[in-house]
């Protein structure tokens, strides 16, 4: 999703990840946006996740609940593929 998007609020489940490159960002993004599931990205802005105590810049996403599943098993193949 664009950076300039507001957050949708049906995207109400929270998603964590270990992911903290930039590459590996990019195709999660990337593996999202082909499925289909929208989501919006957390803590883009580096103030923001100190801020926030996520220091390290793991990728959080927001998506919707009936995509969790699916979100969920994109992104953990991109951290298992590390």
């Amino acid at each position: 999703m664009p950076d300039d998007q507001e957050f949708p609020p049906d995207l109400d489940v929270l998603i964590r990840t270990g992911i903290s490159d930039p590459i590996a960002i990019g195709l999660a993004q990337t593996l999202l946006e082909e499925a289909e599931i929208p989501f919006f990205a957390m803590d883009r802005n580096t103030a923001a996740r100190q801020e926030s105590g996520n220091f390290i810049g793991w990728w959080n996403v927001r998506v919707p609940r009936d995509r969790e599943a699916e979100a969920r098993e994109l992104l953990r193949s991109v951290e298992d593929a590390r």
